[in-house]
Formats: structure tokens, sequence, C-alpha cells
């Protein structure tokens, strides 16, 4: 969803630096930066409104007001987060965003009190340490990862070691450590490099493994073990015992190679995914024979009695869906299976009535299988994209 903020565009090279912040009408800057059409000129306008600190801010709050909060776009809270912008309005701003539950980008806003953490004066720090920890275990695994940052941050290293069911908030958070300078622990960084698996079908771990090279290789420079030439290792094996070596010998750390990661599942014909800044996210995927897997991961598994999964696969294959539907903004459903073919995106509140009450008849189907807690957790999910 965020890789394409990393897109440079030479628009923003052109845009005016040295206007004073109080002679600027920011309700029209606000404005641009939520509504132009063009990529490239969101994202400067955002910019220019982040460095503009708590001048813009009363524009960016009235026009929430007037518009709704949905209708802020992930340029600005991504930009906001990235300014170093630190003046009362501002943190005020990004404390309201990170506390509100129901804001799409609030794992932005909270990177971005992450971030200001470290330069902000000792009462100003404790009172963001609650903060930090009180979304430690959030249901956004984008969103803990942030706060374990800002705690991190704060020189409380314990926050490495809390619990993950994640791959990628662990990823994340140990990446997001080594772009601010400070040096963690690195086997988790290792391993995410050895780590090629899938869901549905979406390379998450190559995905994941890109992210964490690109910010080792930014650390290693010239000890990168590729900086003297070459593009690329001829092997994944050969790759993983080259960067053990040189993270190694630059951190002093003793690492371990790690045993390249693939899919263990095999046979899988379908499944779906919720994905909520909000809410978290969820993966089911299954067989043809009624084995249901579950997280981006795979950790969990449900057996269905093959009568209950034959019905279940006969009641979905008449399910009427077909194309996207809704406007997806961040929230979104995935639906995927064969016969007949079905790749669909569904926006909250979007899901049609005959969908949704299949989703819930597996719900109870996976409870009497003996997971009332995965039920419960897919009816969580189900509830954000029924229709209403």
């Amino acid at each position: 969803m965020l890789l394409f903020l990393a897109v440079a565009t030479p628009l923003i090279a052109f845009w005016p630096t040295s206007q004073d912040p109080a002679a600027t009408d920011w309700a029209k800057e606000v404005e641009r930066a939520c509504t132009t059409p063009r990529l490239g000129l969101r994202i400067a306008a955002s910019r220019k409104v982040a460095a503009a600190g708590d001048a813009a801010v009363p524009a960016i709050r009235a026009f929430v007001q007037q518009r709704g909060q949905d209708h802020l776009p992930v340029t600005l809270a991504e930009a906001m987060a990235d300014d170093p912008a630190n003046g009362p309005l501002t943190l005020q701003l990004l404390r309201d965003w990170a506390n509100d539950r129901a804001f799409y980008w609030r794992a932005s806003a909270m990177r971005g009190l992450a971030l200001r953490g470290p330069k902000l004066e000792k009462p100003q720090q404790d009172e963001l340490r609650p903060l930090f920890a009180s979304f430690h275990d959030d249901a956004a695994w984008l969103m803990r990862a942030h706060a374990r940052l800002g705690t991190v941050l704060l020189g409380d290293a314990a926050a490495y070691a809390l619990p993950e069911t994640d791959p990628r908030a662990r990823a994340r958070l140990h990446t997001q450590v080594l772009l601010r300078g400070i040096v963690p622990p690195l086997q988790p960084m290792l391993d995410a490099l050895a780590d090629q698996r899938s869901c549905l079908g979406i390379p998450w771990g190559q995905n994941t493994a890109a992210e964490v090279h690109k910010a080792l290789k930014n650390w290693l420079g010239e000890d990168h073990p590729l900086a003297k030439g070459g593009d690329a290792f001829p092997d994944v094996a050969t790759g993983l015992a080259a960067m053990r070596d040189a993270l190694a010998k630059k951190s002093g750390q003793e690492l371990v190679v790690p045993a390249v990661r693939t899919d263990t599942v095999t046979g899988v014909v379908g499944g779906f995914e919720f994905l909520s800044c909000k809410l978290g996210d969820q993966f089911v995927q299954w067989t043809n024979d009624g084995a249901l897997w579950f997280g981006i991961d795979a950790n969990a598994r449900v057996q269905l009695p093959a009568p209950v999964w034959d019905a279940l696969s006969k009641e979905r294959s008449a399910l009427p869906l077909a194309g996207n539907l809704g406007v997806v903004v961040c929230d979104s459903m995935r639906a995927k299976w064969p016969e007949p073919a079905v790749d669909v995106r569904v926006a909250p509140a979007a899901l049609p009535v005959p969908a949704a009450d299949w989703l819930k008849r597996l719900a109870a189907a996976i409870e009497e299988a003996g997971e009332p807690r995965l039920a419960a957790q897919l009816r969580t999910g189900l509830e954000q994209f029924a229709a209403r």
C-alpha cells in the first residue's frame, strides 16, 4: 500500500521553499494535498503542509471537520510522519490520529511520534512512553511495529523481545531501527532475507526481504558483499552466507545462516484475506479436502469434515462475486478461488449479503470443528465488510 510513496517526482524540486508560513493560505494548501488528482503534486503539497508544522495544523483539522478524516490521504499522513516538525499542535495532531482506532493512517501517525521521540524533552518523552506501550499488542501489525519502534528509540530494548506472530512486523521494527542509525539484533533481519513464502499468490516474504535488504545494503555500504562488483548472488544460500559474514563482521554479533523458508502448504485452491489498518489482517487458505490454514504464514490449521466442506464448497461456487466491489481506500477484503474463477477486492460495507452469510456459515463450521477463537476472529473481520 505504501510502496508508491518511495517514488521520487521531479515536480517536488520546483515547489517553492521560501514562503512565509504565516502568509500562506494553508486551507488551500491542505485542500491541494488532499484532493489533487496527480500523485506527484499531491506528494509535493503534502510535504509542504507537513514542513509548515503547527502553522498548517488548524487547516488540517478544519478540513477533517468539513470533509471527514477518511478524506485525508496516506500521502499527507506519511509526510507528517517523515517531517521533523515537532511543535505542540503537530504532536497533538499525531497523538489524536494514533489514538483514533477508526483512522486509516494511524500507524503512520504512530511512526511520526516514534521518530520524534528521541528529539523531545524528557517530560514529553515520558508522556509518549505509555502511549507506545498501550499499542505494543495492537491488532494491526504495522501499528504495533511502530509503537514498539517508539519504545526502542526511547532506549528500551526490551521491546525487541515482545511476542510477535506476524513475521512482517518483526522485520519492520528492526528495519526501521536500523534506518535511524541504531544497530538492532540483526538475526531477525537475516532471517527475513531467507523468507520466500507467499499467501494467495502474494509473495509477502520476498517483499519483506526486499525492504530489509535495502536497509542492510545502506548500512553495510562498502562492506556489502556485492559492493565491489556483481548485481546478484548466484543463489539464495550463497547470498545468505555472504550476508551473515558481512553483518557479523561489522556488528560483532553472532549470527546464524538461516534456512530458506518456502511455502509448506501444498494444494491451496482458494482463500480470502482481510486487510485492515484498523483491525488487523486475517488470512485463510484452503485445499480441496477441507483443510483450512490461517495466518499469512499458515501457522494454524483446521480440518473440516468432508460432508460439511462439500456443502460449503457447493454454496460458495454459486456466490455472486465479480469485479471489484466498492471503492477501496485502505481496508479491503479479497476473495480468490477457481471454478468459477473469482478474484475480487471488496471495500468495507460492500460484501453482498449471500457472500457474508456464507462466511458466517464457514465461521460456524470452524467453531464446531473446535476452534472458537479462529471463528471469532473471522466474524470480527467480516463485520467491517458485510453490506449494511
